[in-house]
């Protein structure tokens, strides 16, 4: 027994010097974290993992509007998520849901446009942009819903003269059908974003009826920035019908997350069907069952600790240091860098093997980008600056 004791013990040490040997490489690698759209470590949440929150088993399984049988889960603080976020975007009667992340959120509004018309007999046709997140076509295909892709312009925004054709061409040879068609509000190379305006004056030179129409928008990244541009369209009230966001962005969750949100009107007729699990005493309206309860507590209490006029704040403050990066990097003659306005992605020539690696950057194809997050002051930009021009010069 004594020597069960003392290996069990031993077992544990073992693990727990392995997971502090862990914790500071991931700390270590969180200070030069430039290419991917996440706050690698938010002291904001740190109380959150000593709350005693952190230990329980929290489900928030089914509709969030029905709390079932079960009380351990988070349901009433994902309801204030949501209504927070319907608020930003001036959404009424909003219906939605906390989701594992953006390629949830997507594959959601891809399956709600499909049995939308499904219900009135309609062939589904999916619409992307080749500039879209890879969960897209992902989707389609998990769906089994055809699919057709659009050009892009250099921006990345949609070819809207392209897409003009390709719906010409499909109503051309159907006559009952259906148009998913998905909006980029920040693609993930280089934050190009689709205007609803352009594509909604395609559909009215088509004469293509709205309610052949189901306007998808991936906001991952920039769903908690759009809101607070100058230059931002009426989404919700110019026709689009649902929007993914992901959490662990811009907003700055540690756990990776997202919502889903459309109006209460088009759920509910749209899945007006939805099963009631008796088992639970809940509808199954959304696309996993057991769903983590503790992302509603870490989304719920960063938005408590930021509010509106945080977000509004950090969202200049990235956007005004991706132009300082973007003016730091033209000033030295860096190839090929590139910036579109309202954004804060910055794109530029892929530097060396060992520069990517360090600095964890995206890149794809001879291009790489740094996404401007809250984490990247001036001081770690001006660092990264001198990188690149020593590389330049030692080339």
């Amino acid at each position: 027994m004594r020597i069960e004791t003392q290996a069990q013990y031993e077992a544990q040490t073992a693990a727990e010097i392995r997971l502090a040997e862990f914790l500071a490489e991931q700390i270590r690698n969180s200070v030069t974290y430039f290419g991917y759209p996440e706050i690698p470590q938010n002291n904001d949440l740190a109380i959150l993992g000593v709350s005693g929150l952190a230990k329980l088993h929290l489900n928030n399984a089914g509709d969030p509007s029905i709390h079932g049988n079960s009380k351990m889960h988070t349901k009433e603080f994902e309801k204030e998520v949501l209504a927070f976020v319907a608020d930003l975007y001036e959404l009424e009667n909003h219906w939605g849901y906390i989701t594992s992340g953006g390629t949830e959120g997507n594959l959601y509004g891809a399956y709600m446009g499909r049995d939308f018309f499904k219900l009135q007999d309609k062939e589904p046709y999916f619409l992307f942009s080749e500039s879209s997140h890879y969960s897209i076509p992902k989707n389609a295909h998990l769906l089994d819903i055809k699919q057709r892709k659009i050009q892009s312009q250099e921006s990345g925004e949609m070819s809207y003269e392209h897409l003009r054709e390709v719906i010409a061409e499909i109503h051309a040879i159907h006559s009952n059908y259906g148009l998913i068609i998905n909006l980029n509000i920040g693609t993930t190379m280089t934050g190009g974003m689709d205007q609803l305006s352009e594509v909604q004056k395609v559909l009215r030179e088509l004469g293509i009826e709205q309610e052949n129409v189901f306007l998808h928008a991936d906001a991952a990244l920039m769903g908690f920035i759009y809101p607070f541009l100058e230059s931002k369209e009426d989404l919700f009230k110019n026709g689009l019908s649902s929007i993914a966001i992901s959490g662990h962005k811009f907003p700055g969750t540690i756990h990776p997350c997202g919502i889903f949100l459309s109006s209460k009107e088009l759920q509910d007729k749209t899945f007006k069907k939805s099963s009631w699990v008796p088992y639970l005493e809940v509808h199954d309206t959304t696309i996993s069952g057991s769903r983590n309860g503790f992302l509603a507590i870490n989304f719920w209490y960063i938005i408590q600790k930021k509010g509106i006029e945080g977000f509004k704040r950090e969202a200049e403050t990235c956007i005004e240091n991706a132009i300082y990066l973007y003016e730091k990097l033209k000033s030295f003659n860096y190839p090929d860098v590139a910036y579109n306005p309202n954004q804060i992605i910055v794109t530029f020539k892929k530097p060396q093997d060992a520069i990517v690696k360090k600095y964890q950057l995206a890149t794809q194809e001879d291009k790489a980008h740094v996404v401007v997050m809250q984490h990247i002051n001036r001081h770690k930009i001006d660092e990264f600056c001198g990188v690149l021009k020593e590389s330049t010069e030692n080339r």
